[in-house]
């Protein structure tokens, strides 16, 4: 196993902790590792039972109301066909 700088990376429990930091509402360690699922974060398994996510992605990613990112992502979309 490569030998990992451990400041660089959240325990599952930090992780959470930043991720609710950043978006004013409660984010518990199973949402943290759904993230991982759809693809939205990376993880690096440092042991059997233990990931640890990267402390970039986890800083800069906030969770959002379901429906908000489709929505922005839908105008964007729209507003670029206008200009062409």
């Amino acid at each position: 196993m490569p030998n990992i700088d451990l400041s660089q990376y959240y325990t599952p429990e930090e992780a959470a902790a930043a991720l609710s930091r950043n978006s004013g509402k409660r984010i518990t360690t199973n949402y943290v590792r759904q993230l991982v699922v759809y693809g939205k974060i990376s993880k690096v398994k440092i042991h059997e039972r233990l990931n640890v996510y990267p402390k970039a992605e986890i800083d800069r990613y906030i969770v959002e109301d379901p429906g908000k990112k489709s929505g922005r992502a839908k105008k964007a979309k729209a507003k670029e066909r206008m200009e062409a």
